[in-house]
């Protein structure tokens, strides 16, 4: 994914993921995504955790579709704490889908 533009209420999004069989979300659904800030060498690596719902989808023939979320909650965190938290989730993950 790509973070096109981003506010206090609202975020822009190019949905050109990895996976082109990712589906889009629809209309009204709440979806979380972590937005990658730039490194900061006083703070360290952070993202901004968000949780928004779905108010637009745009799927333009050629170009990545566009979805735009109204945030509903938005914070703060350290990127490699996230990174550590994921690490650890995989092995309950792995047992989980075996």
């Amino acid at each position: 994914m790509h973070t096109e533009n981003i506010s206090r209420s609202g975020v822009l999004i190019a949905w050109r993921g990895a996976d082109p069989g990712l589906p889009l979300p629809s209309l009204g659904q709440i979806i979380t995504v972590e937005i990658e800030l730039p490194a900061n060498h006083g703070f360290g690596q952070k993202c901004i955790h968000c949780q928004g719902s779905v108010i637009r989808v745009v799927h333009s023939g050629e170009e990545f579709p566009r979805i735009a979320l109204r945030v509903n909650y938005m914070d703060f965190r350290s990127f490699h704490d996230r990174i550590r938290a994921f690490e650890a989730m995989q092995p309950v993950a792995n047992s989980w889908m075996a």
